[in-house]
């Protein structure tokens, strides 16, 4: 298949200047996973864990701690990372799995291509386009704990030149036991974790002309949380009401075979609305996590031939941010940042076998100053096949909205009784050097691909964070600041292998080892990487429409980060039954699904909470 996220234009994987593990729509319905974020737990050295007091965490290779900022999250082309940590909300996504096309990630750095905070990776989350599907569907999910997922999708009839889809779903689960193995009544009633979600999304697409493509998307996300424990003083039971909202509007002229320009535009707000009593000492403050967020992007891109074995592609970005929150920066107004960059790419096939790509971005930010993210990257065609890789280059990460003004509060009226963050000084901008040698593969007559990758980072100003008293008052407050440099090591591996009539089997593989940065600024950093993360996914087909496909999913002892802990080695087996009936070409389906089916385990916050097993049934009928 072609990849888009490598350098922002399609091409194959072998001319590729990254690594890409495409996660296609096979993939994701014999998963059995009803989270997007699930999805990641299949690409090579991905690390997934839900957090029951906040939105689920990824990381990359480690480094991972309770806001997953250093990976650039995407739909469809378009950033949709939250300005106020830089981490992505995934359970507020205003967009359903069964939405999806499938699942490009850029397996490192990508700042030549998107700038900032594409550090340690790329997720582009690309939906399915509305002239792909016709008629209608229903999809109902059931199972333990009270869990359901009922969604519907109607798309237009797909003969004249705008094509439409409409989906909408209602979801309800239970994520976590309220602590550890205590079930009794009262912990059961005032504990854990449970989340309700309504997510709306339309699509259209209308080709006015042979040449001119108009494109819009608007998705809508909305629920309340519940979340805290009895036994926490800083975090009793509570609900929070979360609703985010995205529109995205484009326009594509094909001037020529070629030739494309591109303009997009992108809009993003989130709101969270959150309080809740906090006991110290004799006293009972007010915590305050309401916010709201706000983002707009346009971009304008140009592709073209400059001759013969020459590509180009150039563009220009802005982007505006806004944030409010008294609760997070001890202010009532809104805080605003701006952003610019231009960003190109050269393809130029040098020989028959080598290809050469220069790429970068020259960027401005409000709060990182001016930054340039180059790559050179080489391709060398072995067979038709099968080529090798290699890529250089060095890639950013600026600050956020709360590591730059952070004052959050807990209060008693408007007395600041606590501080828990608070950004006391400028930071640098987070800095690394890579190199990366890949290989890849392809036998289509044995149905095979591989793609192998040995890497190694050069970090630089590490964002961390260290615990201070703040003068005046007894509790510990967190500040952000540069911490250790060190270096990260490692190499991964993916294979596909299908056989027609028979199945599938995708095995992903990662080792990876942090060194070279004694005296760590946080002994944690080098144990935020397992030595080696495993994933197996095995699609089987059987007589009579009947399939079934395991995934196991294994991991060395690890930490994550800043508030989690230590997470010891998993092995973690997931079970789908599914019999497809109706018609050639139906998409009836009924499923059996058992996600964790060998039980619960830790995850993120190991003296807190075990991630629960999930037991669900599922039907889908189309017409």
């Amino acid at each position: 298949p072609l990849v888009l996220t490598a350098t922002r234009l399609a091409q194959s994987p072998l001319d590729a200047p990254a690594a890409v593990t495409v996660i296609d729509r096979e993939m994701i319905e014999a998963s059995g996973f009803t989270r997007i974020y699930d999805l990641l737990r299949l690409v090579p050295g991905y690390l997934v864990a839900d957090i029951a007091d906040s939105s689920p965490s990824v990381a990359s290779h480690g480094l991972g701690d309770a806001y997953d900022r250093r990976i650039k999250v995407m739909i469809d082309g378009r950033t949709i990372n939250s300005p106020l940590w830089g981490d992505t909300k995934w359970d507020n996504l205003p967009l359903r799995i069964d939405d999806i096309e499938r699942l490009e990630v850029v397996r490192g750095p990508n700042g030549a291509a998107y700038g900032v905070n594409a550090y340690q990776g790329v997720i582009n989350i690309i939906t399915r386009a509305p002239e792909t599907e016709s008629g209608k569907a229903v999809i109902l999910r059931a199972g333990k704990d009270g869990f359901y997922d009922h969604g519907f999708r109607i798309n237009s009839a797909g003969e004249g030149t705008l094509d439409w889809r409409l989906s909408a779903s209602r979801r309800s689960a239970t994520n976590f036991e309220p602590h550890l193995e205590d079930k009794s009544w009262f912990r059961r009633l005032h504990g854990g974790e449970k989340l309700t979600r309504n997510v709306a999304n339309f699509s259209a697409t209308l080709h006015a002309t042979s040449t001119d493509k108009f494109g819009l998307q608007v998705g809508f996300s909305e629920g309340p949380s519940w979340r805290g424990g009895v036994e926490y003083d800083d975090f009793p039971p509570h609900v929070e009401r979360d609703r985010a909202l995205y529109l995205q509007g484009g326009w594509e002229r094909q001037v020529d075979p070629d030739t494309l320009l591109s303009v997009k535009y992108y809009h993003q707000s989130e709101r969270a609305q959150a309080s809740w009593p906090v006991r110290q000492a004799t006293e009972v403050l007010t915590a305050d996590g309401s916010n709201t967020v706000r983002r707009d992007d346009l971009e304008v891109q140009y592709a073209t031939r400059l001759g013969a074995r020459l590509t180009g592609m150039i563009g220009l970005g802005v982007r505006a941010e806004r944030a409010r929150s008294f609760g997070l920066f001890g202010k009532r107004g809104w805080l605003d940042a701006a952003h610019g960059q231009a960003f190109g790419n050269l393809d130029w096939q040098a020989t028959d076998a080598l290809r050469i790509n220069l790429g970068g971005t020259l960027e401005e930010h409000d709060y990182s100053g001016r930054l340039f993210s180059p790559r050179i990257a080489a391709n060398y065609s072995l067979s038709s096949g099968s080529a090798l890789r290699f890529s250089a280059g060095k890639v950013y990460r600026a600050p956020s909205l709360m590591e730059t003004n952070a004052y959050q509060t807990y209060r008693d009226g408007e007395t600041v009784r606590r501080i828990t963050f608070w950004a006391t000084g400028r930071l640098q901008t987070e800095r690394m050097s890579f190199v990366d040698l890949g290989y890849i593969k392809h036998v289509p007559t044995l149905g095979l691909s591989i793609d192998a990758r040995l890497f190694r980072e050069y970090h630089e100003r590490f964002y961390d964070q260290e615990s201070f008293v703040p003068e005046g008052l007894t509790k510990k407050a967190f500040r952000f600041l540069n911490g250790s440099d060190f270096r990260l090591s490692g190499a991964d591996l993916s294979v596909d292998w299908r056989v027609v009539g028979w199945g599938r089997v995708i095995l992903s593989q990662s080792f990876v080892q942090i060194d070279k940065g004694e005296p760590y600024s946080d002994p944690d950093i080098p144990k935020s990487a397992p030595h080696s993360t495993t994933s197996v996914l095995l699609i089987k087909d059987l007589p009579e429409h009947w399939r079934v496909s395991m995934g196991y999913y294994h991991n060395g002892a690890y930490m994550w980060m800043n508030g989690g802990d230590d997470i010891p080695r998993l092995d973690r087996f997931d079970l789908k039954l599914a019999k497809r009936f109706g018609a050639p070409g139906s998409e009836n389906e009924f499923s059996i699904t058992a996600l964790s089916a060998t039980g619960k385990y830790p995850d993120f916050h190991n003296g807190k909470y075990r991630h629960q097993p999930f037991l669900f049934a599922t039907v889908r009928l189309g017409w």
